[in-house]
Formats: C-alpha cells, sequence, structure tokens
C-alpha cells in the first residue's frame, strides 16, 4: 500500500503537470502576455499562491521547470552507488546514470501530446527556447557535479562531463523513438539498447567473422 507521502507526492506531480500543459496550450493561442497566472490557477482549481510554489514564473511553467527539484532520494540512491575511495570510475556509473534518467523521464510524465504542445508553444514563443535550452545546461552541469561527487572526482574531470554528455545525448534520441506512434517499447528498453550500442562503439570487441 501507498504511503500519505507517495499519494502526495503523485497528486502534487499531476497538478503541476496539468499546470503545464495549460500554460503551453494558452501560450500557443495567445502568447505568455496574453494570458494571467490566475487565469491558470481558475482552470486547474489552485490558488496562486499554489501555482507559485509549483513555478516560480510563467515562463518556468511552460517549460516544466519546477519551483524546487524533488528526487533527492532519487540523487541519494545514485551517490550511494559509487565509490569515491576506488581506484577509478565505478563499473556501473553509465548504468546508474541512465537509470537516473528512466526515473526521471517517469516523473515528468512525458507524451506526445506533451511535448506537441512545449513545440507549438516555441513556435509563438521563440525565445522560450534559449531558456529550454539554458535548462538543459543547468541540467547538465548538475549532473556533473554529481558525478564528480559520487566517484570522488576533482572538479573538471572529463570523466565526470563524458559519462553525463554520453547519457543525456542517449536520453534525447530515445525520446525520440518512444514517442514515435508506432512504439511499443519502455523508455528503459529503448535507452538500454543505445546504451549498449554506445558501449560496443567506445570498447569494441574484435570479432572478425562479424557482419557490419
Amino acid at each position: 500500500m501507498d504511503s500519505a507521502k507517495d499519494v502526495r507526492k503523485r497528486r502534487m506531480a499531476a497538478t503541476a503537470a496539468q499546470v503545464t500543459s495549460i500554460c503551453r496550450k494558452l501560450t500557443a493561442e495567445r502568447g505568455l502576455t496574453g494570458f494571467t497566472v490566475e487565469e491558470v490557477c481558475e482552470r486547474v482549481g489552485i490558488s496562486r499562491r499554489s501555482f507559485f510554489n509549483y513555478f516560480a514564473s510563467k515562463d518556468d511553467a511552460v517549460l516544466g521547470v519546477p519551483a524546487r527539484r524533488d528526487d533527492d532520494e532519487l540523487t541519494a540512491w545514485f551517490t550511494a552507488r559509487g565509490d569515491p575511495d576506488g581506484p577509478g570510475v565505478s563499473a556501473t556509473l553509465l548504468d546508474d546514470l541512465a537509470a537516473l534518467a528512466v526515473q526521471r523521464c517517469e516523473a515528468s510524465g512525458m507524451t506526445a501530446e506533451s511535448v506537441e504542445d512545449a513545440r507549438a508553444a516555441f513556435e509563438r514563443e521563440p525565445r522560450l527556447l534559449t531558456k529550454g535550452f539554458e535548462r538543459l545546461l543547468r541540467d547538465e552541469r548538475s549532473d556533473v557535479e554529481l558525478v564528480e561527487r559520487r566517484e570522488g572526482l576533482a572538479p573538471g574531470d572529463l570523466r565526470a562531463a563524458a559519462a553525463v554528455q554520453i547519457v543525456h545525448a542517449l536520453v534525447r534520441a530515445t525520446a525520440w523513438d518512444f514517442l514515435a506512434s508506432d512504439c511499443t517499447d519502455t523508455f528503459a528498453e529503448i535507452l538500454a539498447r543505445r546504451l549498449a550500442a554506445a558501449r560496443d562503439l567506445l570498447a569494441p570487441t574484435h570479432d572478425p567473422e562479424r557482419k557490419p
């Protein structure tokens, strides 16, 4: 049976997703200045104060950037899987980064409709693309620092950045496959295949009989 905390987290995630969906649709229809926070709150059934508990601004609501990232348990799990005193980078680093990405994807509730709504909002307000790109860079830097802490690497160690950049690139490609109308695989299954292919390229096993 789910705990009260789990139920509350799911309810809050559903409300945040509803706010983002409405903000994206209204942005696509009218532009960011064409609607108010109060209008969004009325449609969702929350107060203005609650809106700003979820998102710091209308821009962030459209982008789906929460005011507070609630993944402490997830990052604690990821960090605990490392060995900062070990002789090198832990063997499970890429797999654990992929698992982290899968959990975040599931928590975001990403669907083909939500991506299409975002695309329409970006077309109406192109400056949101810049903010979205800045968010991706911030997330990447945050994950690099997370890997550095987990692995006991010095700041700026390129192994941390390379690991994060590889997995983030695979995640973006996976998202397009996952959102295809004929896709029957889970996000985790698609990402696992792409990660296996990347490993094969980075550390190939010589096999003269293998076909291209």
